[in-house]
């Protein structure tokens, strides 16, 4: 790239760094999470009968979450975010609108949720998490969660994961780990969990913590 471009090394690793990145292999990475993302979506949207393969599958996994949050993990989910004197949800970008969503609504209620979806190697406020807040993260397939790992280590905050990857690897420095199916759907099905999923899981928190608590 710096032959090709006429200029250093060190002006690479230094534009690199200018555009957020720790080096150019982190920006090499990004640019292969892309392609990751971008095969998965054409073999999610190239499917011959797309409309009811969609539906069916929305359907089993619907009913897969309704099952899943039909627990009283539920209440100890909300009586955390009640509780705690801050509630920071950490999620990559696929997630973030759901969230939002989830944020403004819990607003309503009393509730201020913090949202942090990019920038938090050196986020103020999950950098002071003491063991007053509650730092929760999602990650369907896993990666945001390996990503993030090393900022969390430290702290002492309750933290819990909602993810779609089995993998034992991601109970590492959390308190509790929540997985969105029985099975591993880190890989194609992420897509569509991570769109529809996260938000009715969600939903049902955000109704569970409505009826236990509005004032």
């Amino acid at each position: 790239v710096a032959a090709e471009c006429y200029v250093s090394r060190s002006s690479v690793r230094r534009f690199c760094k200018s555009l957020g990145y720790g080096s150019f292999l982190d920006l090499k990475n990004e640019f292969k999470e892309y392609d990751d993302k971008m095969a998965i979506s054409i073999k999610h949207y190239a499917r011959e009968d797309y409309r009811s393969k969609l539906t069916s599958e929305i359907n089993e996994m619907i009913k897969e979450l309704d099952y899943r949050m039909d627990t009283e993990e539920v209440d100890d989910i909300i009586k955390r975010f009640h509780d705690a004197q801050n509630v920071i949800i950490l999620t990559s970008d696929t997630s973030t609108s759901v969230i939002k969503n989830f944020q403004q609504s819990m607003a309503l209620y009393g509730k201020i949720i913090y949202l942090v979806s990019d920038s938090y190697e050196d986020h103020s406020m999950l950098c002071e998490a003491s063991e007053k807040d509650c730092i929760v993260s999602i990650s369907v397939t896993g990666v945001f969660a390996s990503a993030i790992a090393p900022y969390l280590k430290d702290r002492t905050s309750f933290k819990m994961l909602f993810t779609g990857n089995r993998s034992e690897k991601l109970h590492d420095g959390y308190d509790k780990v929540y997985h969105l199916s029985k099975r591993d759907v880190s890989d194609e099905s992420s897509f569509m969990y991570g769109k529809y999923g996260i938000d009715y899981v969600f939903d049902i928190i955000l109704a569970s913590y409505v009826n236990s608590y509005r004032e």
